[in-house]
């Protein structure tokens, strides 16, 4: 099965998902990454952190068996400065070309204006009358957030945990000490608790936001 996944900025995905993406892969479905800014323009001044973020990304999706990667690389922090059509249409030429039957977004709770863009963004190139995907999930990053996330539907990442970690530990300049929502503490807090609400060890929550079933 092909399934997209959406982020705004260079490890969203294994912050989000990291352990459901390694799930994927290794059962076997083909997983595409599409990471919408450069994520690093707004947080540093040195330029060459553009390539040093996305070759964490790159070393990240290997550790994840991610083999398909996309970059659009708009300005950091800055989507809600970019004209929504123009994003949009990014991303349905790319959903046009992988043709999707799953999409992982960014979730739209949080305070992050990156995030909320993507998201809505993610829902207008998904469309059902004018795409191929079935299933629309977003995935949850911890932060600053307006709303409590809603999860509804839960992953068994028990065996595949370890593997996020990994996978985050690429993003070396992104790593803070706990309890800052980006430490590896964190993270296994997170799954700790969403495997409580979920009878599991260890789990990633998701918002389902659409699914056809035929």
């Amino acid at each position: 099965m092909k399934i997209l996944v959406i982020a705004a900025h260079p490890d969203d995905e294994v912050l989000g998902m990291g352990g459901t993406i390694k799930k994927l892969t290794k059962n076997g479905d083909d997983v595409s990454l599409c990471v919408v800014t450069e994520g690093a323009s707004a947080q540093y001044k040195d330029k060459r952190m553009i390539q040093v973020r996305k070759n964490a990304c790159l070393q990240a999706g290997k550790i994840l068996g991610v083999k398909d990667f996309k970059f659009l690389e708009f300005p950091d922090m800055k989507l809600d400065t970019i004209p929504h059509l123009e994003i949009n249409q990014k991303l349905e030429k790319i959903i046009k070309e992988i043709k999707p039957a799953i999409v992982y977004t960014t979730p739209s709770n949080d305070l992050n204006k990156d995030h909320q863009k993507v998201f809505e963004s993610t829902l207008v190139a998904s469309r059902s009358f004018s795409s191929s995907i079935k299933k629309i999930l977003s995935y949850e990053i911890l932060g600053i957030s307006k709303t409590p996330f809603m999860a509804n539907t839960y992953e068994d990442i028990s065996k595949y945990f370890e593997f996020k970690i990994r996978a985050f530990k690429k993003y070396e300049s992104e790593i803070e000490k706990f309890p800052h929502p980006r430490s590896n503490e964190a993270l296994t807090i997170l799954a700790n608790l969403r495997g409580i609400e979920s009878n599991l060890k260890k789990a990633e929550a998701f918002c389902l936001i659409r699914d056809i079933i035929h």
